[in-house]
C-alpha cells in the first residue's frame, strides 16, 4: 500500500505544480489585459513534451492508475525484478557555459526513488558526516552556511581551500559506490537489488522507448532521489579522511570548502581531498577550484596570496560580514527591471496603454509592480506585518520570498546598495512611463509622476474614487532582511529559511 500510496503523491505533486504554473499564466494574463487598451493574446498552457513519450511520464493517467501499477511495483521488487524504466534526459545551462545532463524518470519510478532515498538515509544517518549538508533531511544548506559564519568569526586569519569536482554526477565510480556502499551501509536485499537497478539504467535522447535503451556504466543520473544519497556515499571517505586530518570542512556535494588555522595542515588536506577524488572517479576542476589562500578581514594585506571572501552555497562569505554572492545580486537586479518592464514600460512602448488605469488620483499600474516588488522580496508579508515584526519579532515560520534564502547575510551596507539601486531603477522606469505616456497624448498624469526618487520611498497615495489610503512604500531589502535575521537567532537559519540554497533565490 504504501508504494500505492508514494506514486499517488509523486503524481499529485507534478499535477499541482504543472496547475500552479497554468495559474501564475492565467494571473500574468488578466493584470496585462487591465493594463493593455488591446486585450493581448491568451496564452495556452501546454503539457510538458515529455509527457507525450509515454504513459508513465503523464500524472494524470498514472493517477488513476495508482493502484495497478503499484501492485505490479511490488510484485517485481518482491521477486527481484524490478527495474526503472529509462528516464527521458535533456540539458541544462550551466553558468560557466557548459551543460548538465538532468533525467526525468517516470513518476512511478520517481516515487520507488523517493522511498529508496527516505528509507536508506534514516536508517543510516549515523554514519553520515556532520560536515556532508547535500540532500539531507536533518541538515540543509543553512545549517552550512551557519557552520562557516560561526567559524569565520573573530578570526584575524585562516587559510582556506576552495575545490569543486568537473561532471562529479556523470564520473562517480559504480565499483567505488559498491564497495563504499555495501562495506558500510545497512541495506535490504531489496534495497540493494533496487539500488543497482537505478545505478544500471541509461538515459534516452530524442525517439524513446521504455524497455530498450543504453546501460550506464559510470555515474549517477541527476533527477532522482536515490541518486542524490549515492553521491553523498562517493565521498564518504573524503568526510572521514578530513575529519581524521583534523582540519574544519563544509562539503555540498561536490562543492567542498576546507579551513585551517595550520598552513601544512591544510595541504595534507588537499592532498587528500586529490587522492580521494581518483578513487571517487572524478578530477578536480581547475576552473572553479581557486586553491589555497590566506583569508584575512577586509582591507588587512598578508605575506602569500590573499583573499577577504570565499564564496560558497549562494553566499560571500568573509570573517568580518556575510553577502549575497554577487552572481546572486545580478539575478536579482534581472528579476526586478523584467517587473518594472512588463509592469510599467511595455504597454506604453506599443502604444497599448489603457488609459483607465491612470484615473482615480494615482496609476494603479504603479501600485501593481510596488505589490509585485513586495511579493518578490517579502513573500507573503505586507509592510504592515514586516513593521510589527521589527517592533514585537517574529514568530517561529518559514518565511518566503528573496531574503528566505539569505537569513544569514549581515553586510547592511551592501543591502542598502541594492535597495538604493531598486529604487533608483524604479524612479527610472517611472520617468520614463511618464514620458511615453505624455508623448500618446495623456494631459495629466496622476501619482507618483512628477515625483523625486526620495518622495517615492515612503510613498502614500490616496485614491479619489474610495478616498482609501494607499501605501506605495518601496519594499526595502533591508528590512525584511533584518527581521529575517532576527528570527534566525532565535529560532535557527534552517527552520526559518529557504531550506535550499544551492543554485540561489530567482
Amino acid at each position: 500500500m504504501r508504494i500505492e500510496r508514494e506514486i499517488l503523491r509523486e503524481a499529485r505533486r507534478l499535477i499541482v505544480r504543472h496547475e500552479t504554473h497554468g495559474r501564475l499564466l492565467a494571473e500574468e494574463h488578466s493584470r496585462r489585459s487591465r493594463r493593455a487598451s488591446a486585450a493581448p493574446a491568451t496564452p495556452r498552457l501546454a503539457r510538458p513534451p515529455h509527457w507525450k513519450l509515454d504513459r508513465g511520464f503523464d500524472p494524470y493517467l498514472v493517477r488513476g492508475s495508482a493502484g495497478r501499477i503499484g501492485h505490479s511495483i511490488r510484485e517485481a521488487l518482491s521477486n527481484r525484478s524490478y527495474r526503472p524504466r529509462h528516464p527521458h534526459a535533456y540539458e541544462v545551462p550551466k553558468p560557466d557555459g557548459g551543460v548538465r545532463t538532468v533525467c526525468i524518470y517516470q513518476v512511478a519510478d520517481s516515487a520507488v526513488s523517493k522511498m529508496l532515498f527516505d528509507g536508506v538515509l534514516k536508517k543510516n544517518l549515523p554514519l553520515m558526516s556532520a560536515r556532508s549538508y547535500a540532500y539531507r533531511s536533518d541538515l540543509s544548506a543553512q545549517n552550512a552556511i551557519q557552520y562557516i559564519k560561526s567559524e569565520f568569526a573573530g578570526r584575524s586569519r585562516l587559510y582556506v581551500a576552495e575545490y569543486d569536482f568537473s561532471k562529479y554526477f556523470d564520473t562517480i565510480s559504480h565499483e567505488h559506490i559498491r564497495r563504499v556502499l555495501y562495506d558500510h551501509f545497512l541495506l535490504t536485499a531489496v534495497e540493494r537489488e533496487a539500488i543497482e537497478a537505478f545505478l544500471e539504467v541509461g538515459f534516452i535522447r530524442g525517439s524513446y522507448s521504455s524497455l530498450d535503451g543504453p546501460k550506464r556504466e559510470v555515474g549517477v543520473p541527476q533527477g532522482t532521489s536515490i541518486s542524490l544519497f549515492l553521491a553523498n556515499i562517493a565521498a564518504w571517505e573524503l568526510d572521514r579522511a578530513l575529519e581524521g586530518e583534523g582540519v574544519r570542512f563544509v562539503r555540498y556535494a561536490d562543492d567542498t570548502l576546507i579551513w585551517s588555522t595550520d598552513y601544512a595542515r591544510l595541504c595534507s588536506a588537499v592532498e587528500i581531498l586529490h587522492s580521494h577524488a581518483a578513487a571517487i572517479g572524478a578530477s578536480v576542476n581547475a576552473a572553479k577550484s581557486p586553491g589555497i589562500h590566506l583569508l584575512l578581514p577586509t582591507g588587512v594585506d598578508g605575506e602569500i596570496e590573499t583573499v577577504h571572501h570565499v564564496d560558497y552555497l549562494g553566499h560571500r562569505m568573509g570573517i568580518d560580514c556575510t553577502q549575497i554572492k554577487p552572481a546572486g545580486q545580478q539575478r536579482v537586479m534581472a528579476h526586478v527591471d523584467q517587473l518594472l518592464f512588463n509592469t510599467l514600460l511595455r504597454e506604453p512602448l506599443r502604444g497599448n496603454q489603457n488609459p483607465a488605469r491612470l484615473s482615480h488620483g494615482v496609476d494603479r499600474d504603479y501600485v501593481t509592480v510596488i505589490s509585485r516588488l513586495r511579493r518578490y522580496l517579502y513573500g507573503d508579508l505586507s509592510e504592515k506585518a514586516l513593521r510589527r515584526y521589527q517592533t514585537r519579532g517574529a514568530p517561529l515560520r518559514r518565511f518566503k520570498g528573496l531574503m528566505s534564502a539569505y537569513p544569514l547575510v549581515d553586510d547592511l551596507a551592501a543591502l542598502a546598495r541594492l535597495d538604493e539601486w531598486i529604487l533608483t531603477r524604479l524612479w527610472l522606469a517611472t520617468r520614463k512611463r511618464g514620458r511615453l505616456l505624455r508623448e500618446a497624448g495623456a494631459a495629466e498624469l496622476p501619482v507618483p509622476h512628477g515625483l523625486s526618487a526620495p518622495q517615492l520611498r515612503t510613498l502614500t497615495a490616496v485614491s479619489s474614487r474610495s478616498g482609501e489610503r494607499i501605501p506605495l512604500e518601496v519594499p526595502s531589502v533591508q528590512r525584511i532582511a533584518g527581521v529575517i535575521r532576527d528570527a534566525a537567532k532565535h529560532y535557527g537559519p534552517a527552520r526559518v529559511g529557504q531550506p535550499d540554497v544551492y543554485e540561489g533565490y530567482d
